[in-house]
């Protein structure tokens, strides 16, 4: 159970992001003109500004990662289509050979909610649009027939860093029981 737990702290500790400012344009919705009405000459409404999800801003370059426990990860995302991204790992483990993880991000525009699939499954959390300085999955771990409350919390440290937090449920509330301080590095 312990070496599943950890194996799952690591996919969580290489979740990057980065919450960049940035901008998306909404171009104005264009009305038909009813049958025999005289077409206008009037400016088209200005369009409006809307933060974009932080979450998107995560493809491009690679993720250098050292773990709480000192272990070392690369990281990159791909942007698989409009709603999802796929991240893939290369993590080295101390004292143990290298594992390649996988991890799904999908994106519900229905919803305004993300879920996150890590390790095939044994966690899967959901997060609202990562829109401010932190973006928070609550989830579930599941490892055999036990299921525990667990939290992935990020932290922006700017355009090209961040801070993962994996928590658990303790008596005092949410503390943190692994992380991860990532940069990227653009080719």
């Amino acid at each position: 159970m312990l070496r599943g737990l950890l194996l799952t702290t690591v996919l969580f500790s290489f979740a990057l992001a980065s919450a960049a400012a940035q901008t998306v344009v909404d171009a104005p919705a264009t009305e038909a003109q009813p049958t025999g009405a005289p077409a206008t000459d009037a400016p088209a409404a200005a369009p409006h500004a809307q933060p974009v999800d932080g979450a998107f801003s995560l493809p491009g370059g690679i993720w250098n990662c050292e773990t709480l426990g000192n272990s070392t990860a690369t990281s990159v995302y791909k942007l698989e289509n409009a709603t999802t991204i796929s991240e893939r790992t290369q993590l080295a483990l101390n004292k143990h050979a290298p594992i390649e993880l996988d991890t799904l991000f999908t994106y519900s525009p229905k919803h305004d909610r993300w879920t996150v699939s890590l390790q095939d499954g044994k966690y899967v959390g959901t997060a609202p649009a990562w829109s401010n300085e932190t973006w928070t999955f609550n989830g579930i771990y599941i490892e055999g027939s036990e299921k525990r409350p667990v939290r992935l919390v990020y932290t922006s440290l700017g355009a090209d860093a961040v801070r993962i937090d994996y928590q658990a449920v303790a008596p005092d509330g949410w503390r943190t029981f692994s992380g991860a301080t990532c940069k990227r590095e653009i080719p």
